[in-house]
């Protein structure tokens, strides 16, 4: 319904998402925040935020509150969208200072030069809560609003970490000790998903476009390459690990590239697999979705078949191309992580090293990484598309 000055206020119906942050929201603030370790190995004692600081818990509770009000309460959508906006922000930003700044003075009342503050339940219940809540404004507002925003909680917390108010949490510990090869394996799962992906784009565009103008060739290529989907992913590694032995051993010369049963070669050409069918029907789709009336308009002006591609058909397709290379990307910096088992290297060194030493706080440093390269790369792509290309706000 419209108010008198004209700002819209929506009916009352039940928000699910926004009612599903509250409950993770509610969790967090009853589980235990954070464990005090006295080292790596120990289960620790936790704390609730509630134990540990009354106005913490206060600011907290209320940021629960909001969204719970948003739910029971017509308001102005601009109202909601930036209520959202900052109690998400909040719920994310907030559970980091608090394990950093209280967990460090639990650890100097114990006197624990050597423990760690590790992050419990409710750290993670109220980071997931605020990450729905920021999802739920990035998906309600246009433009770059929503990317700003996801920068600025990045932000936020890369600059607590600058300031060395994290120092004491349990897998910032183990990320000083193993700095160096950090970065090295950060850049390597960054190279191969980028070759990956880049392979799968020369390959999945050019075919999506045959198979829209060879309607002969579409169903024989949209099986191949939607039956390669249903492979596991540690099952398609593992399928590239004979034949490429096989070939290195019988062409020496392919050694010499570095193409052999283990490291790079066979997690690339797996992930390039994987990462075709996103790419190959949003490139498909977006064509044969075009109005044929533009066609005919091309076609009127002269066009020959090659200028129609180029001029009108391709340009008209591309946000919807790029959205299926924006779903490629994000699926392959996760499908990256599995390539560590072959010897590709790249963050999932540290999860699989973590779960082989029962270490929770190696495999959260491998996780995370990969979780804020996923977040940033689906970010750049919603702004490029939405802000570089006219008309194109809209497309996911």
């Amino acid at each position: 319904m419209d108010t008198d000055s004209g700002a819209t206020v929506e009916s009352w119906r039940l928000d699910k998402p926004v009612a599903l942050a509250v409950i993770f929201g509610a969790a967090g603030i009853l589980l235990p925040l954070f464990t005090i370790r006295e080292h790596r190995l120990d289960g620790g004692t936790g704390l609730s935020v509630l134990s540990a600081s009354v106005p913490y818990s206060v600011l907290l509770a209320v940021c629960i509150l909001v969204p719970a009000v948003i739910i029971l309460v017509r308001t102005n959508a601009k109202i909601r969208a930036g209520l959202l906006a900052g109690t998400g922000s909040v719920l994310i930003v907030l559970p980091w200072l608090l394990a950093g700044i209280l967990g460090s003075r639990e650890l100097l009342e114990l006197e624990l030069d050597l423990g760690r503050v590790a992050p419990a339940g409710g750290f993670w219940f109220l980071t997931l809560s605020g990450m729905i809540l920021v999802s739920e404004f990035s998906r309600r507002v246009q433009g770059w609003t929503g990317t700003l925003l996801v920068a600025a909680i990045l932000l936020c917390v890369f600059a607590m970490f600058r300031l060395g108010l994290l120092e004491d949490i349990a897998f910032i510990r183990e990320y000083r000790v193993r700095e160096q090869r950090f970065l090295s394996e950060v850049i390597a799962h960054l190279r191969i998903a980028a070759m990956a992906v880049g392979s799968a784009v020369l390959v999945g565009v050019p075919a999506g476009i045959v198979s829209y103008r060879y309607r002969v060739v579409r169903k024989p290529v949209f099986s191949v390459v939607s039956g390669l989907q249903t492979i596991p992913s540690l099952a398609l590694f593992g399928l590239m690990i004979a034949p490429l032995a096989f070939l290195s051993q019988r062409y020496p010369f392919l050694r010499q590239l570095g193409i052999r049963g283990v490291g790079n070669a066979p997690a690339i050409i797996a992930l390039f697999l994987y990462s075709l069918l996103p790419i190959l029907r949003n490139t498909y789709t977006s064509l044969s979705v075009i109005d044929p009336a533009v066609i005919e308009a091309g076609k009127g002006m002269g066009m020959t078949q090659k200028q129609l591609l180029f001029m009108l058909e391709i340009p008209v397709a591309l946000p919807i191309i790029l959205s299926g290379i924006r779903v490629a990307s994000v699926q392959t910096i996760g499908n990256t992580t599995v390539a560590a088992l072959i010897g590709a290297g790249g963050l999932g060194n540290f999860v699989f090293q973590g779960l082989g030493q029962a270490s929770p706080d190696l495999i959260v440093m491998g996780v995370i990484p990969i979780v804020v390269l996923a977040i940033v790369i689906d970010r750049v792509f919603a702004f490029f598309i939405g802000r570089v290309i006219p008309g194109a706000r809209n497309v996911e």
